[in-house]
C-alpha cells in the first residue's frame, strides 16, 4: 500500500474526529481498559432527539446504548405522568 493509499484508509488523529476521519480507520488506539486496533471512526446520530456523534464505533456503541436507557427513562416518566402518578 503506497503512502496516499494509508491515508485514505488511516488516520492520525486520536481526539476530537471531524466529517473527515468518518469512514477511516485508528491504527491502534490505547485506553485505560485495553488497546483497540483498526477500529473505525463513524458518525451517528439519536433518531429520537438528533444529538450526534463521530468517534471510534466503540465509543458510538455506548452513545446509542446512553441514549436509548435515557429515551426509555424519559418515557417511562412520561407515561406515569399521564397515568397520575407523582414522585
Amino acid at each position: 500500500m503506497t503512502d496516499q493509499e494509508d491515508n485514505a484508509v488511516f488516520t492520525t488523529t486520536t481526539v476530537d474526529w471531524t466529517e473527515k476521519d468518518v469512514g477511516k480507520r485508528i491504527e491502534k488506539r490505547v485506553t485505560p481498559n485495553g488497546t483497540y486496533f483498526n477500529e473505525i471512526v463513524v458518525q451517528i446520530s439519536c433518531q429520537i432527539c438528533g444529538s450526534g456523534f463521530i468517534g471510534p464505533a466503540r465509543e458510538a456503541g455506548g452513545f446509542i446504548g446512553g441514549h436509548e436507557c435515557y429515551h426509555a427513562w424519559e418515557f417511562s416518566r412520561a407515561m406515569d405522568a399521564e397515568a397520575g402518578m407523582k414522585e
